[in-house]
Parts: structure tokens; C-alpha cells; sequence
């Protein structure tokens, strides 16, 4: 039985490739005349190499679709108005609004867009400087707006300056149907065809409305039906007794007692309407069942009479037909998933029929009427739902359903894979042998099934050193692979070429060089089909596993890490700093520009470089040895790995001005070199394993960044600190063809996490990658062992953490550790947002899900309450959303609350994260009862989410948002002090400081650090940036942020700017950086500041002052720290007065305590502190400081 079904694989296999070395036209011709259901001989694609030449590794002209993005200057002059028509065929890519006015009145009316679903439109005008029209025709002006996709919904108004039309309604398309409309002044309907050349509209008593719904399920589904304006539009007076319309509760039914029925399609029902001629035109629906937002099946929805009287509705698409529908018949998109060797869903796509999957080795297949061009195709069963494996339908939870399943014959896998490497088209045929629907094919699963297990333990990238170096690139869809072989980094063209053998199992393409090779460069040559293209692309790709590169990313290196050129002098086995357990760690945020650009100490060769941190008598040097003998233990640097939009060489420096403190001219000088200066924050990563070459002394040089990098991480370890560096797994810059996409040109579509239509998810705000797919996840889990291993970095922090498998961060928390020989700490943003929000596709690294594991994750339930309001206020919620530490209630900045019991609330959720906001910590709260840590709501979340105290992060400011000085600013009162400000600035950072967790910081928010307000200062240059580590100045007051992102805020941005009362003295930042350091060393003194496990926490922190009766704006915190290791005081009380007098509170249990104020502050900077008292059981508190009291053992 095996032998004769191998035979006849044989068979098929030779016959494939027979006719496709013959004629491929002539083979599809064959199968395309085949009637459904019969089996057609699957014809394998030819992959047989052709070789690549010398001429594939240079460099080919950049060329495709330049982007151009509508403005004024853009248009073409019309003559709006004209009566001769101006022919204008509707380009690709683009959405078409026809406008007519009465009178030809046009001028200066414009079209303000957005993306009120999905994100279709590319072009986002401000409200001042309106898309304007592209052109003009006999029915008025045309408004062209470029999309990407033809999926969501498209929000738009007319409007001239402020005067709206439609009564300043909102408008809504939503895309699918056409992407061109037409609109009318004061019209409320929307026109699918040019109004003015259609017939007149006939009267008709009903409008038949289709439904369909996959899976059949129509009970209880219905339509709300509101009419557009003065009940012109439904004949109520005809429904039947019971049924009326806009009864949410009671939807119209699609079954009796309306005149309704069953069809081929689905449902139907008819809603009786009233005269077209007498001013009947349409109505707005929605479909639903029950009472709550979970029972719609889509959004709003309009039928339009003059477009037809019967229109057809599908389950999960908002489109509104008036012709039975088709499916959406495409070769680019991918709406269907292949998820193992022999399984496909498609989702909502009926069952019946007959499925086939079409393949073409070059690409090129087309659909309209059929499917043509392909070299052959696999016919598909269809199988029941339920037989899907547990693993797949967890794995695709988050497909749209229902789904139908689809299998292939039982195919040997050398057949899947030759497959794999063609244009894949899936195809749905009705009954009747018509074209319903087709697709191309997500095949990640497929990938991952067939290659995974095998190519995991690969060592992927160049393995050089003293002999021939070896090449692997992982690429298991490619044609053919060969490697570029270049003797400089830059300059020249490639001496030498080798063609590259791939492992059929692992998909592991290898060629070994030669001994001559090594300290040169390199590239792939990689063909490829490109799903997007529907073509075999030839890509010049530089290697995902470079370990170093040439200026600017151009080409890889070839060299070793293990190289002795590579390591600076005493590398090997250098001390690193000691750390007892995670809990004591504390970490200081810095991006390596800032902490050197404008520091004058340190040679101006070494400014904004590695280098700059090994000048050990710099003043940054020196401020970051002061922090770390004050107990300070990690360095924090924003990303240094390869950055994409930093230009290595020949980066320029903006001119600025000497303008006024509230002067514009400061940031136009910035934004106009924006991307060509030297400053970015790097969250764009290009290369995950590359230090970053801007930073480096010698971009150029692909040895020196390597070294450089070491030598800086050697001096921050020979200066007390721990190195921590942050690491962007979760997106990359760009995909598919662009000139900064290099895994999107190696295996197409797999590195990036796709849509329901196969468009790469952006959420991130860029190309989200797919660590749930199994080579990104090796990928990231290789680079961060690679950092940890190579340039021994003690710590990772992760950007957007949430978007990673908690499973991939275990493997990688465990393949660190052991790469290191030592525990390396992994902390990261665990917000839970996007395509993978609420786990929709796997378990996520979010807040919640990380309880128990040790990875840490920032806590902005605290934060919030600090600092007042959330990250997104703009206007006057800047100024009325208080914090705790600025004036919340008790110094009202004339805008802020009243309500004692805001101040209450936020006070418990400050509270919550002293005891390190652990899930099963328990006090009683404002309103007088009892709750744990997760029974208390933050943003509908339970605030309390940690188990250990080393899995929370604490902190008020990092350089995301405002500064915190900044954004105290706009909360305190314009009076308020300059010491006064230092202050509230203190109370923030002693919260991060003496809570349970880890404390994070702000480089320079010791120093009253400003950016003049900037509220997202990732490119504002170094001139928004800056440090000032001479405490001489804090950079507030110099000039206006960045228009960008501040604009809208500027009139309340620039008077503060202006009040030189808001600028702080230097003898306040050096107040301010006296108390850090004290509180520093109050954190180290005792181990009660750094409790070891949750358990310790609920046993020995308490909080005093809580519930109804308390007295507001003062927290006070008891821990006891009999017989525990460390402590090295029997008992410890914590005093927040956040009020701006002084406060008096009793504690009782403390009357016979012989507490006294901790030597630290006894000894340190702060007078106003050594007031502070204690008589009999009673505190005395100056306003605005903390105080620490203790009894000794």
C-alpha cells in the first residue's frame, strides 16, 4: 500500500517539474478546465537554482510608488467651477470624495480625514491645513486620500475654517465596496455612483434586507433602524402590530411578523419605506441581538435608496451591498491561514463548494472570472471545526469566526515545502463551478510546523575566527541564497560570490568562506516570492545576526566576539558589581547622548559616545560614582543597539538661536535637522545584536563599536554600577520592500505579525513583530543571550513587553540565566494593548500575567497618582488633574478638585505601592473596608497585580511624557516656590525610593531635569534633551517644544515658560541632589526598604492614618523588622506629609517606642527634615517632607 502511494507521488512530482520546465500555461490551462470536484494533478513548481552572479550584490537603483502626500502646494490648478469635465481615472491606492456646492462655491473649502477604524488613510492633515481638492469635474471638485488597505472606516468633514458642513456632523465611509463617492452640500446621504447621471430613483414600498450569518446562528439578531431626519423614511404605519423601530431591546426581526424568509443567501426581511418622490431616502441601521455592545455585529451602517432597494449583509462585514456579494477576491491579501502540513482555515467563508489552493513558482497568478496563470493547484477537503487539534485552536483563538477548516491530501512533506516557495493563492468555488472568493495564505504555522524543531538549536548568523568562516541564514521559503563577499564597509563592489546550500530540514541555508574572508563584509543575495508583489523578488539583504556593520547598516561583518582586538584591556573575568537578591536593585535611566553631549569635561571626540563613560573624572562620571556609593546599583541606557533613523556618519547639528524662553524659533531649528542630527531615542531597532555606530568613535570601523561598547560597560562596573540596557524585540522599523526592512525581505511575512488580511499590525507604531511565531522568538531569546553573554549587560528591559509570549519570556529569562552563569534581571512596559490585548492571541507578558515569575514590569497605577492625571491630558487637564506630591486638594491650583476624597483614593493607590502593589496585600481603605491589593480598580484592572516585590517596577518619571518637574509645573501653583518645587519634586522621588520594589529613575530628575515641557522628546535633538551635570541649570525655559506633539498645548506652555519664578536656582538642583543621595542611602540602610518576598511584605508593612477618618495628606507606613536579616533596625516608621504646612499624627501602638529620626537624615542635607519630632506616641512632620524613624535593634 506505501509503495504503490509513493509511486504515484513520484509520478506526480516528475510531472510537475516536466511541465513546468516546459510550459506552465499550457499545465494551468489543463487544470483550469477541469469542472469542480474533480481532482487535478498537482504540478510542482521548478526551484531547481540558477545561479546567482558577481552583478546581484550591487547595489540596484531604489524604484517603485514615491509617496505623495496632498497639500496645497501639490494641486494642480483647476478651473473649479469649469463646465468641461477634467478626466481623471481613479489611481490605485487612493479614495475619491466628489464634493458639490451650490453656486460652484468652493473656495477654500477643505477635507479634514481620519482613520475612525483600521488604518486605511496614510495622510493625517491638521485641522488648519485641510486635504484640499486634487481636481474638478461636471459634478463639483474630488478629493483624493491616500489609503493602504480597503479595510475600516474613514472619518472626514468639509469644513471652511471653522464653518462645517452637513451640520457639522461627522461623516463615516466605510471602505469595501468602491473607493470612490460622492457628496453633496447639506445631503446626508452617501453616493455610490455619481447622483447627477443616475436615473430618477423609482418609488418602492419595501427595501429587502439579506443576512447572512456562517454559522447560521440568526436567533435574536435583528436590525435597529433610526431614519435620517423628520420620519421621512420608513412607513411605520405599515409595520406590524409589535414592531416598530428604534427600540434597542426590539430589534426588527429577520422572521415573522414581518414579511421575511429564508434564501440560498441567508435570511431576508422587508422593511416597509416610504415614497422616494415625496422625500423618502434612506435610513441607518445596525444589526444586533440583545441589549449590550457584544451583540452587534458591526458598527453603524446606512442604506441608501437611490442606490437599490435590496441589499445583502455578511456577518463580520460592515459593507452595505446592493448586489449579492462575492467574496473579495485577491492575490496580495492573505485572509487565509495554512497552520500545519495538512491544515487551512479560512475564516467566514462558507463551507460549500470547492476550495483549492493554486501555486505558481514565479509568481504571476491572477483572479477575476477564475484563477489563471498558475502552475497548478491542490484540491481541499472540508473538515468539521471540532477535528482541529487543541494546540492549533489555541494557537488561532483570535481568527474571526466562524472558520471553515480545510485539509490536503496526505502530501510528503518535500512537496509542502517546494510549495512553500511559490505564489500561494487559495480559491473558493461555488456550486456551479463560479469564482466566490480567493486569497493568498498566511503560512507562519505551516513554517513553524515543518522547521521549527529543527532549526531552533542552529547557531544562525557568521561563525568566524582563525579558520574559513561559515555563513547561515535561515531562510526556508527563499528560491536561492547566495553570500556577497565585499573588502570594505562602503565603498566597492563585491569581490567574490558563493552560492549557499540549504538543509531541506532545517531550512538553514549554509556555505562556508574562506580564511581570507575574515574582517571583511558581507551580504545575502536572497530570492524570493514576495506575497505582496505576487513576484520572485531578488533581495540585497544585510544579515538579521550581524554582529557588527559597516556606516549607516550597509553591510555585516565578518569577525568573532571572541576576538582578543575585541576586548579592552582586563575584560575577561572584570569584577561586576555584587547584588544579594533583585530586590536591591535600583536603577537610574540614561540615553547615552544625553549623559555627555553638552558635558564639557569630556573630550570632545568621547561627547555622545561609548567612550564618554570611561573619562572616569567627568562630571557625569563623577555624578554617576557619588549615586552608586550612595547605593544607586544600575546604569539604565535607552536602546544602543543599531538604530535606524540615527544617521552614523555625517550626522548634523542644528544652529539654534538665541531666542527668548518662550521662543518658537529654538524648535524649528531643531525639527529642521530633525532626522539628519545625531539624536533619536532608538526605539527603531534595525539590527537587534549591533551596538549602535553613531556611538562609537568610528562608525566606520565594524571593530570599534564592539570594543567601545565593552569598554563602557567595564567602566560602569569598575564604578559601582550595574548595566541595564533596553531592548525593542516588539517591532522593527519598517517590512516588506522598504529600504530598512531586513526580515521581511528574507522570509516574507513571517518575521511580522499579520492582520485578518494579511497587513503587517502596527500597534506599536511600527511593524509589530511575532515572537509567538518560533524563529522571532529564537531570534530575540538568541540576541538577548548574546548581550548578556558577549557584553555582559546585567539586566534587560523590555519595550512593550505585552506584545511578547509570557511563554517566550520564560525561555528567554532561563536561557539568559544560564548563557550569563549568573541571574540576569529582565523588567519591562507590561501594558496590554493592540492586536494581542486581553490575550486575544497567547498568553501575554503583561501586568497581570507576570505575578510569580521574577520578570518586573513598571507600575503606572502609582505613577498616575503621583504625578496627576494620565499620560494623554492635553489642555486644561494638564493644570486641574493633580497629583499627590503637587497640590492635590490641599494646594488647589485654582482648577484642580475640592473633593477630599479624591485625595483619599489616590492617597491608598500611593499606599498600594509602598507595599509594592502586590495582588495579596491587604488594608483598609478610604472608604472604611478591608480590601487586598487586587480587589482595588485601577482603569477597570485590579491595581494590585504583583506576587514579589522584585516584579514591580516604581517611578514617576522616565522619558516617556513630561518630565517630572515639567509636569509639576503645570499642576502647582504658578506661586509656588522654587524650594517649594524641589520639594514636591522630593516627595515624588522618595515614594519611587522607600516602596517595596524596584526603584526607577530618571537621569536628572535629581537634578530638576526639564525639557521645557516636551511631552515626547524622541527626536527633539540633543538641544530638548540636555544634562547639565555642573547643577548649574535643569534646561527648563528653553524655548517652545517640539510643534509636533506640543503645539496644541502651547498656550498654556509658553507663559510658563516665560515666568522665570518656574526656573529653579542652582542651589535648588543641588538640594535636590543632596536629599536623592540620602534617599539613597536610606533605601540601603535597611533591608525593611527591600522586603525579599511578597509574604514578608503582608507580615511586616502596615499602614497607619488609613480609612474614613484619616487624616488627609498624610501617609504613614510601620515596618517591623524583628529578626530579619538585614534590617538592622527593630522597627521603621515612614511620614509623608504631602500637605504645605506642617502636620502632627498620632500612631498608636508606638507611645513607648524609642524612635528617632534615621541618622541619615539626622546627618544629611534637608534641614526642614531634622525638625521633625516624636513625643509619646506623636509625629511631628514639616509640610512637604519625609521623614524616617527608627528604633534601633
Amino acid at each position: 500500500m506505501f509503495k504503490q502511494w509513493w509511486h504515484t507521488a513520484l509520478a506526480v512530482v516528475v510531472m510537475g517539474l516536466v511541465a513546468c520546465a516546459s510550459s506552465s500555461e499550457s499545465s494551468e490551462q489543463n487544470v483550469s478546465q477541469q469542472k469542480p470536484g474533480q481532482q487535478a494533478a498537482a504540478m510542482l513548481p521548478d526551484i531547481t537554482p540558477s545561479g546567482i552572479g558577481l552583478d546581484a550584490c550591487i547595489d540596484a537603483p531604489l524604484t517603485g510608488l514615491q509617496s505623495n502626500p496632498l497639500t496645497k502646494a501639490s494641486i494642480n490648478p483647476v478651473a473649479l467651477g469649469s463646465t468641461s469635465v477634467v478626466t481623471n481615472q481613479l489611481p490605485d491606492g487612493v479614495l475619491r470624495i466628489h464634493y458639490q456646492r451650490a453656486g460652484d462655491d468652493y473656495a477654500g473649502w477643505g477635507l479634514h480625514v481620519w482613520n475612525q477604524a483600521g488604518d486605511a488613510v496614510t495622510i493625517f492633515p491638521t485641522w488648519d491645513n485641510p486635504v484640499m481638492p486634487a481636481g474638478s469635474d461636471d459634478f463639483g471638485v474630488y478629493y483624493d486620500l491616500p489609503i493602504q488597505n480597503e479595510n475600516g472606516i474613514v472619518g472626514y468633514l468639509f469644513h471652511l475654517g471653522d464653518v462645517k458642513d452637513h451640520n457639522g456632523a461627522d461623516q463615516f465611509y466605510t471602505l469595501g465596496n468602491t473607493r470612490e463617492i460622492w457628496r453633496k452640500q447639506n445631503d446626508p446621504n452617501t453616493y455610490e455612483e455619481n447622483p447627477d447621471l443616475v436615473n430618477t430613483t423609482p418609488d418602492s414600498d419595501y427595501l429587502r434586507v439579506h443576512y447572512k450569518r456562517y454559522a447560521s446562528d440568526y436567533d435574536g439578531f435583528g436590525l435597529h433602524i433610526w431614519e435620517f431626519a423628520g420620519g421621512q423614511d420608513i412607513d411605520r404605519s405599515r409595520l406590524p402590530p409589535g414592531i416598530d423601530i428604534g427600540i434597542w431591546p426590539e430589534p426588527v426581526p429577520f422572521s415573522e411578523p414581518m414579511i421575511s424568509g429564508v434564501d440560498a443567501f441567508g435570511v431576508w426581511v422587508d422593511i416597509p419605506i416610504k415614497k422616494y418622490s415625496e422625500g423618502a431616502r434612506g435610513f441607518n441601521f445596525l444589526v444586533h441581538k440583545g441589549v449590550d455592545d457584544a451583540g452587534k455585529d458591526g458598527g453603524d451602517r446606512v442604506a441608501v435608496f437611490a442606490s437599490g432597494y435590496e441589499i445583502w449583509l455578511l456577518q463580520g462585514d460592515n459593507t452595505v451591498y446592493y448586489q449579492p456579494p462575492r467574496g473579495s477576491i485577491t492575490t496580495t491579501e492573505a485572509k487565509a491561514y495554512w497552520v500545519d502540513q495538512r491544515t487551512l482555515l479560512w475564516p467566514r467563508v462558507d463551507g460549500a463548494g470547492e476550495f483549492r489552493l493554486y501555486f505558481a513558482s514565479q509568481g504571476g497568478i491572477s483572479a477575476g472570472e477564475t484563477i489563471a496563470n498558475a502552475d497548478g493547484h491542490f484540491a481541499l477537503s472540508v473538515i468539521a471545526n471540532e477535528q482541529l487539534p487543541d494546540e492549533l485552536q489555541q494557537r488561532y483563538q483570535y481568527l474571526n469566526k466562524p472558520y471553515t477548516v480545510l485539509q490536503l491530501q496526505n502530501l510528503p512533506e518535500v512537496f509542502i515545502k517546494r510549495v512553500l516557495k511559490s505564489q500561494l493563492v487559495l480559491a473558493h468555488f461555488d456550486s456551479d463551478g463560479v469564482l466566490n472568493d480567493a486569497s493568498s495564505v498566511q503560512t507562519a504555522g505551516v513554517i513553524d510546523a515543518l522547521y521549527a524543531d529543527a532549526a531552533k538549536n542552529e547557531q544562525l548568523g557568521v561563525k568566524a575566527g582563525n579558520g574559513a568562516p561559515q555563513f547561515k541564514l535561515w531562510a526556508p521559503t527563499a528560491k536561492n541564497v547566495a553570500v556577497c563577499i565585499y573588502d570594505q564597509g562602503n565603498e566597492g563592489n563585491a569581490f567574490a560570490i558563493r552560492q549557499m546550500r540549504q538543509n531541506p530540514h532545517t531550512g538553514v541555508w549554509s556555505v562556508q568562506g574562506l580564511p581570507n574572508w575574515n574582517g571583511k563584509y558581507y551580504r545575502y543575495v536572497v530570492d524570493v516570492v514576495v506575497r505582496r508583489l505576487g513576484s520572485v523578488q531578488r533581495n540585497l539583504v544585510t544579515d538579521p545576526y550581524s554582529i557588527s556593520l559597516s556606516a549607516n547598516s550597509q553591510r555585516s561583518w565578518i569577525g568573532s566576539l571572541n576576538d582578543s582586538a575585541l576586548k579592552p584591556s582586563g575584560w575577561i573575568n572584570h569584577s561586576i558589581p555584587s547584588l544579594a537578591a533583585p530586590e536591591d536593585i535600583s536603577i537610574y535611566e540614561m540615553h547615552v547622548r544625553d549623559f555627555s553631549a553638552y558635558d564639557q569635561s569630556v573630550p570632545e571626540n568621547h561627547r555622545g559616545k561609548f567612550k564618554a563613560f570611561t573619562n572616569s573624572q567627568s562630571n557625569g562620571m563623577q555624578h554617576l560614582q557619588v549615586l552608586a556609593e550612595a547605593g544607586l546599583s544600575h546604569l539604565h541606557l535607552l536602546p544602543v543597539n543599531d538604530i535606524a533613523t540615527i544617521p552614523e556618519v555625517g550626522c548634523v547639528q542644528p544652529a539654534i538661536p538665541d531666542a527668548a524662553p518662550d521662543s518658537e524659533a529654538q524648535q524649528a531649528a531643531v525639527f529642521a535637522v530633525r532626522d539628519q542630527d545625531c539624536f533619536n531615542w532608538g526605539y527603531d531597532p534595525l539590527h537587534y545584536n549591533v551596538p549602535e555606530g553613531s556611538y562609537a568613535t568610528d562608525a566606520s570601523d565594524a571593530a570599534m563599536r564592539v570594543r567601545e561598547f565593552r569598554e563602557m560597560v567595564q567602566a560602569l562596573h569598575q564604578a559601582g554600577l550595574r548595566v541595564a540596557i533596553d531592548v525593542v524585540y516588539n517591532h522593527t522599523p519598517a517590512a516588506g520592500q522598504d529600504q530598512k526592512s531586513v526580515l521581511d525581505k528574507i522570509v516574507p511575512d513571517y518575521y511580522h505579525r499579520l492582520d485578518d488580511r494579511g497587513n503587517v499590525a502596527n500597534s506599536t507604531c511600527c511593524a509589530n513583530t511575532a515572537t509567538e511565531n518560533a524563529m522571532m522568538a529564537k531570534l530575540m531569546i538568541d540576541s538577548a543571550v548574546l548581550w548578556a553573554k558577549e557584553y555582559q549587560v546585567d539586566a534587560l528591559r523590555f519595550d512593550l513587553m505585552g506584545h511578547q509570549p509570557l511563554s517566550a519570556m520564560l525561555e528567554l529569562e532561563q536561557a539568559v540565566n544560564q548563557a550569563a552563569g549568573r541571574e540576569i534581571y529582565l523588567y519591562g512596559e507590561g501594558w496590554n494593548f493592540g492586536e494581542v490585548a486581553n490575550d486575544a492571541r497567547f498568553i501575554q507578558a503583561t501586568q497581570k500575567n507576570l505575578a510569580g515569575t521574577g520578570i518586573g514590569s513598571f507600575n503606572d497605577r502609582a505613577r498616575d497618582s503621583a504625578r496627576g492625571g494620565s499620560s494623554f491630558d492635553g489642555g486644561n487637564a494638564l493644570i486641574a488633574n493633580q497629583g499627590v506630591f503637587n497640590g492635590l486638594y490641599l494646594d488647589n491650583n485654582g482648577m484642580g478638585s475640592n473633593n477630599v476624597n479624591d485625595l483619599l483614593w489616590h492617597s491608598d493607590m500611593i499606599r498600594l505601592g509602598l507595599a509594592g502593589t502586590l495582588k495579596q496585600f491587604s488594608f483598609q481603605t478610604f472608604d472604611g473596608s478591608q480590601k487586598r491589593g487586587d480587589e482595588i480598580y485601577y482603569g477597570g484592572a485590579p491595581a494590585g497585580y504583583a506576587l514579589d516585590p522584585q516584579e514591580i517596577i516604581n517611578y514617576v518619571d522616565k522619558h516617556d511624557n513630561q518630565t517630572l518637574y515639567d509636569i509639576n509645573a503645570y499642576k502647582l501653583p504658578e506661586g509656588t516656590s522654587k524650594h517649594e518645587r524641589a520639594r514636591a519634586q522630593l516627595l515624588g522621588i522618595a515614594y519611587v525610593a522607600l516602596a517595596q520594589g524596584v526603584p526607577f529613575f530618571h537621569a536628572g530628575m535629581d537634578l530638576l531635569r526639564s525639557k521645557s515641557f516636551d511631552r515626547d522628546s524622541y527626536n527633539s535633538g540633543d538641544w530638548f534633551n540636555k544634562l547639565d551635570f555642573s547643577y548649574q541649570q535643569n534646561n527648563f525655559g528653553v524655548g517652545a517644544p517640539i510643534a509636533e506633539k506640543n503645539q496644541e498645548n502651547w498656550w498654556i506652555i509658553k507663559p510658563r515658560l516665560a515666568n522665570p519664578n518656574l526656573k529653579p536656582h542652582a542651589n535648588d538642583i543641588a538640594f535636590t541632589h543632596a536629599v536623592f543621595k540620602d534617599l539613597l542611602k536610606l533605601r540601603n540602610s535597611s533591608t525593611l526598604f527591600r522586603l525579599r518576598r511578597g509574604e514578608d511584605v503582608v507580615q511586616r508593612l502596615r499602614f497607619a492614618n488609613t480609612g474614613p477618618g484619616q487624616q488627609a495628606g498624610v501617609i504613614a507606613m510601620v515596618l517591623d523588622g524583628e529578626n530579619y536579616a538585614g534590617a538592622n533596625f527593630r522597627r521603621i516608621v515612614v511620614l509623608f506629609n504631602i500637605d504645605k504646612h506642617d502636620r502632627s499624627l498620632s500612631i498608636a501602638g508606638t507611645e513607648s517606642l524609642p524612635l528617632t529620626l534615621h541618622p541619615v537624615q539626622q546627618q544629611g542635607a534637608d534641614a526642614r527634615v531634622k525638625a521633625a519630632s516624636f513625643n509619646s506616641g506623636e509625629f511631628t512632620v514639616p509640610a512637604r517632607t519625609v521623614a524616617v524613624f527608627v528604633q534601633e535593634n
